[in-house]
């Protein structure tokens, strides 16, 4: 799973007024299947969750939570069938379903850190960030080493207002991934917030080295230099930021950035 803490900041309706950063999640986040480490006393039911994987991987979740439904009903305490169909649900936007079924999951199967993770994920997007961070920390305490569990925690606290702490899980998802485009890509925004606009750039550009598709690093990027007073930069910046948001389909996104432009060329 990888969360992105917003896409591009948004400014006011005058640049020199400063950075307004404006947190949103820029996609749904990408959760990872995991299985249960219990032993299964219906080999049927694992059948069964092993035809849902198949279905969620060719893209018909509505199939495979069908699938998962019948393993259910062979056996009721199967953990990962609860989790996997959880998943399929989270991915479906049913984030209620998704929550009722990681809650099954992780009664059933206490030690696993992806149930916790995803538990915490639902929670989240059920507006109750106290519960994904419980849920989040506890995936932690599992798996000390989740690099999506604390850059997602850091997402949590950084929509809290907890920015020191959104820098110090990103900077352990960092020493765990080092090539984690998202986790630097986030830092740069929690940074911004805490006006470390130095550090906030040097995330950006690591972010994009890392993944030159990352428009939201080159419009937040592009923000900074222009508040930093280095126009050339700022404007090329937003420009490849618009060029990457279009490309990518995102319109709300390239709406935004050409705005942002606008100012930019006005402020000469």
């Amino acid at each position: 799973m990888k969360l992105i803490y917003g896409t591009i900041a948004a400014l006011g309706a005058v640049l020199a007024a400063g950075v307004v950063m404006s947190p949103s999640f820029a996609q749904l986040p990408i959760i990872r299947v995991a299985t249960s480490s219990i032993d299964r006393p219906v080999a049927s039911a694992e059948t069964y969750v092993q035809q849902g994987l198949q279905q969620a991987k060719q893209g018909n979740r509505e199939a495979a939570i069908l699938s998962y439904s019948q393993a259910l009903q062979l056996d009721p305490n199967y953990a990962a069938a609860y989790l996997n169909r959880g998943i399929a649900y989270h991915e479906l936007g049913d984030y209620d379903q998704a929550a009722d079924d990681f809650q099954k999951a992780v009664k059933g199967d206490p030690d696993n850190a992806e149930a916790f993770y995803n538990l915490g994920e639902a929670r989240f997007h059920l507006n109750d960030a106290q519960g994904a961070v419980e849920n989040l920390s506890r995936a932690i305490e599992l798996d000390p080493n989740h690099v999506w569990a604390y850059n997602s925690r850091a997402v949590v606290y950084a929509m809290m207002g907890r920015f020191d702490q959104a820098v110090a899980d990103l900077d352990k998802a960092i020493a765990i991934q080092p090539e984690n485009a998202d986790a630097y890509y986030n830092r740069g925004k929690a940074k911004t917030e805490l006006g470390n606009v130095k550090g906030a750039i040097a995330d950006f550009t690591e972010a994009i080295s890392l993944n030159s598709q990352l428009a939201g690093a080159y419009g937040n990027r592009g923000v900074l230099y222009f508040q930093t007073g280095n126009r050339v930069s700022a404007l090329s910046d937003l420009q490849r930021a618009a060029d990457l948001f279009n490309a990518q389909g995102d319109l709300v996104s390239v709406q935004q950035t050409q705005m942002l432009l606008q100012q930019v060329r006005q402020s000469w």
